[in-house]
Formats: structure tokens, C-alpha cells, sequence
């Protein structure tokens, strides 16, 4: 069945980006003071800003408590910034830092140097392709996700 297939490269890409040991990597390509086990939460927070810690346990699959601690070590770090919600005190609303913007950017440019090297022999028309596929597929992700 060709869904069960779709599921199986989906499952091995989501893998490839859950990967500590990826992670540290890209770390060190980007050249950042910053934990592996952190990354997934900092890569969140830049992505959703603002959000809170109850959403980024949703997301990342991780109890309250666990973000919360990940959440005050990047404080610590002063690349995020949390403040009472204005609504609700008891929520912390996280944001990046000046700082953290600058840890964004150099991740994503060592991302984007990573990705270009492994669709150096792709051609264009078949990287068109992928990108149309991709987008095509967030838009169904997105309108399943209104389902659930």
C-alpha cells in the first residue's frame, strides 16, 4: 500500500531531524554555544515565537517539567526571554533573544550548507519537484491537524 510506504520515508526523515547526534553536529558546523538536547526546543521557540512552555510540551513530545528546566537553561544563556503572559501569570511567554536571532541564523545557514551539499547532484527541475511535493504536503498536514 503506497500510504504505508509515504508513512515509512515520513517516519525516516522525521528521525534524521530528531537525532541528537545530528544535532551536536549541526551545532558544531554552526559554531554555537548551545546543547543538542536544547535544540529541538530553541529550533521550536525561534519557529513559534511567542509560545509557551505547555505548547513546546505538546509539540516536542516531552512532559511540562522537562521543557520548563530546558527552557530556564536558555535563559540562563540569555538567548530567550520569557515574561508572565499579560491573560494568565502562572503562563511564561518565551521569545528569542538578540542573541538567540543571531544562534538562529548561524544553525540555519549551517542547515542550508548542509542541504545544498546533499542535493548537489539533483537537478533543479527534480528539486522544483520535491519543493512542490513538500508544500503540497504541509497544506494536507495542516488541514489533517484540523481534524484531530
Amino acid at each position: 500500500m503506497i500510504e504505508q510506504e509515504i508513512y515509512k520515508a515520513l517516519v525516516n526523515v522525521l528521525v534524521f531531524f530528531n537525532r541528537t547526534d545530528q544535532d551536536k553536529e549541526l551545532i558544531r558546523i554552526a559554531g554555537v554555544d548551545l546543547e543538542a538536547t536544547s535544540l529541538q526546543a530553541f529550533i521550536t521557540i525561534g519557529r513559534m515565537q511567542p509560545t509557551n512552555v505547555s505548547d513546546l510540551a505538546n509539540i516536542l513530545g516531552k512532559s511540562h517539567s522537562s521543557v520548563s528546566r530546558q527552557i530556564d537553561k536558555l535563559e540562563s544563556k540569555e538567548i530567550v526571554e520569557t515574561e508572565n503572559d499579560h491573560s494568565d501569570s502562572r503562563v511564561r511567554s518565551i521569545r528569542l533573544s538578540c542573541k538567540g536571532n543571531q544562534i538562529i541564523e548561524s544553525i540555519n545557514a549551517a542547515r542550508l550548507e548542509a542541504l545544498k551539499s546533499a542535493f548537489s547532484t539533483w537537478e533543479e527541475k527534480d528539486k522544483q519537484s520535491l519543493l512542490s511535493d513538500l508544500k503540497h504536503l504541509s497544506k494536507t498536514v495542516d488541514e489533517m491537524s484540523k481534524t484531530f
